[in-house]
C-alpha cells in the first residue's frame, strides 16, 4: 500500500509514465466519406474548392484540407509522437455499392471491414452505424432536426374544411348511428315522461261542456302538437348531454326514465 499524501507526493509522475506512448507510435489510415466544405475538401487545378467528388477523390496524391483535417492533425501533434502519421484515403468502391444511399455509411463499412482504422467527417450517430463500429469521439456539433410537412387546404381554411375536421373523429356510419341513438333516446324519454299526458290533457276538467266537446274533437291534433314539442325538447337535451359528455339525472324522475338515462350515459361513455 502506497499513499501519495503520506509521502508528500502526487500521482502526476506515475500518470506521465503510464500515459507515455500508449499507442506505441502508430500510423493511422483514415477514410474520408465525401467533400463537405469547409470541413473537408480538395482543390482543383484552378485553385477552386471541389464541391462534388470526381476522379481526384480516388487520387490520394491530392491532399485533403479543411477544419476536420486540421483538427485531426492537431491530435497527432499533441500526442507527442504516440501517433506518428495519419494517412487520408478514399472509400472503397465495394462499400459504395453496398451503401448507395449514404457515402458516410459506406465509410463506416470500411472501418468495420478493417480496411481503415477510422473515418473522419461530420458523421451522424445512427443505429445502423453503431452496429458496425463505435464512435470514440465526443460529438463536435449538435444538429437540430425539424419535420416540415405541407399544410392541407392551403394557407386559409374555409368553413367547410373546419366543419369536416370536427367530423373526422368518427366515420359517417358511426355518426349516423350516434344521431339515431340520440333520436331514439329522445323518443323514449317522451313516451316515458309524465309531462306528455299532462300536456295533452291539461285543463280538460275545467272546461264547459261545449268547449270540452270541441277539445275532444281536436284532441288528436293537440296530442301531436304536445308530442312534437316534448320530443324537440328531449332531442335538444339529449344532444346537449352528448356534446357535454354527461347526463342530467332528475331526483323525481320515474324508474323507467332513470334506466333510460343510465343507458344513454353508458352510451356516451363508450363513445367519448
Amino acid at each position: 500500500f502506497y499513499s501519495y499524501s503520506t509521502c508528500n507526493s502526487t500521482v502526476d509522475d506515475w500518470l506521465a509514465v503510464e500515459n507515455e506512448h500508449i499507442l506505441g507510435g502508430i500510423s493511422i489510415n483514415a477514410v474520408i466519406a465525401t467533400y463537405t466544405s469547409p470541413f473537408i475538401y480538395k482543390w482543383n487545378n484552378s485553385k477552386e474548392i471541389i464541391e462534388l467528388p470526381g476522379p481526384e477523390y480516388y487520387d490520394n496524391k491530392v491532399p485533403y484540407e479543411g477544419i476536420y483535417i486540421d483538427y485531426v492533425n492537431s491530435l497527432r501533434q499533441v500526442s507527442n509522437g504516440d501517433i506518428v502519421n495519419i494517412a487520408y484515403t478514399h472509400r472503397s468502391k465495394a462499400s459504395g455499392r453496398m451503401h448507395k444511399k449514404s457515402d458516410y455509411t459506406a465509410a463506416v463499412q470500411d472501418v468495420a471491414d478493417g480496411l481503415v482504422d477510422m473515418a473522419v467527417g461530420p458523421f451522424w450517430i445512427t443505429g445502423e452505424r453503431l452496429k458496425m463500429t463505435s464512435f470514440f469521439t465526443a460529438p463536435l456539433l449538435m444538429d437540430k432536426s425539424y419535420l416540415v410537412v405541407p399544410r392541407q387546404g392551403g394557407t386559409e381554411e374555409s368553413i367547410s374544411i373546419q366543419f369536416q375536421k370536427v367530423m373526422l373523429p368518427f366515420s359517417n356510419e358511426l355518426w349516423i348511428l350516434i344521431l339515431g341513438t340520440i333520436i331514439f333516446a329522445a323518443f323514449l324519454s317522451v313516451l316515458l315522461s309524465d309531462q306528455f299526458e299532462s300536456a295533452s290533457s291539461s285543463d280538460k276538467r275545467h272546461m264547459p261542456p261545449r268547449q270540452r266537446l270541441r277539445w275532444q274533437r281536436n284532441s288528436l291534433r293537440r296530442r301531436k302538437r304536445a308530442f312534437y314539442r316534448l320530443f324537440l325538447d328531449e332531442l335538444l337535451q339529449k344532444g346537449n348531454c352528448f356534446t357535454g359528455a354527461g347526463v342530467q339525472q332528475e331526483s323525481d324522475a320515474s324508474l323507467s326514465n332513470k334506466v333510460l338515462i343510465f343507458g344513454f350515459g353508458f352510451f356516451i361513455l363508450l363513445t367519448v
